[in-house]
This record gives structure tokens, C-alpha cells and sequence, in this order.
């Protein structure tokens, strides 16, 4: 079993609702495309270094998964055709770089993170 990540970024105009959507959406992609979901880490909203789809903004998400592998660039080709990304990238990974999940899906989206308010 081979172990990789997807970085995805998503339109910055959506709202909270819709990204959950998205990233729900993606997530039964990858799985049907023989892919199993470990970790979801939404990191939010962020300035792009360059624009993308004349974008200056963008939401990215984090996504580790394991699979064989075949079904990899099927997965690709379907982010590649949903116009609510902007841009992605899949890379294979080692076992020990595969992070744990703390955080709900619904409390990444709506920032409601308890360890980060000090």
C-alpha cells in the first residue's frame, strides 16, 4: 500500500457550506477511484504567490490518502475538470509522513480551533 498526499486549492469566493461540499465531493472521488482517505487538514484561506484564474486568494486543503496507485490519474483528471479548483498537486509520501486528524472536518472549516486560541 503506497501512501500520498493531493494539495488542492479551492475558488476564494465559496463559503464555508460550499467548501465542505467540495472537499466532500473530492473525498468520494478519490475513494472511488480506489483511494482511502486518511487525513483532511483544511488550511483556509490564503494569498496565492502568483495569480491563478486571475485569483489573488485561495483555499487550500490538505488531503493524505492510501492506494495503489492506479487510480491516481483518474482522480487527477476529475480535479482537473471541477472548475472549483484552481490548481492541485498529488505526490506520493513515506508512511511516517502521514499526519494524525484532531479536528473534525466542521471545525477546520469554521476555524473553530480550542489549541490555537491562547
Amino acid at each position: 500500500m503506497n501512501y500520498y498526499e493531493t494539495l488542492y486549492i479551492i475558488h476564494p469566493a465559496l463559503d464555508a457550506g460550499r467548501v465542505k461540499e467540495i472537499v466532500l465531493s473530492v473525498n468520494q472521488t478519490l475513494e472511488k477511484n480506489s483511494g482511502t482517505v486518511a487525513t483532511i487538514d483544511v488550511w483556509g484561506k490564503k494569498k496565492l504567490a502568483y495569480e491563478i484564474d486571475k485569483q489573488k486568494y485561495g483555499t487550500y486543503v490538505l488531503i493524505q490518502f492510501t492506494g495503489d496507485g492506479s487510480g491516481n490519474s483518474k482522480f487527477n483528471v476529475e480535479l482537473e475538470h471541477n472548475p472549483n479548483v484552481l490548481a492541485y498537486l498529488t505526490l506520493k509520501i513515506d508512511e511516517n509522513k502521514v499526519s494524525n486528524q484532531s479536528l473534525t472536518l466542521d471545525e477546520q472549516i469554521s476555524g473553530d480551533n480550542p489549541s490555537s486560541a491562547k
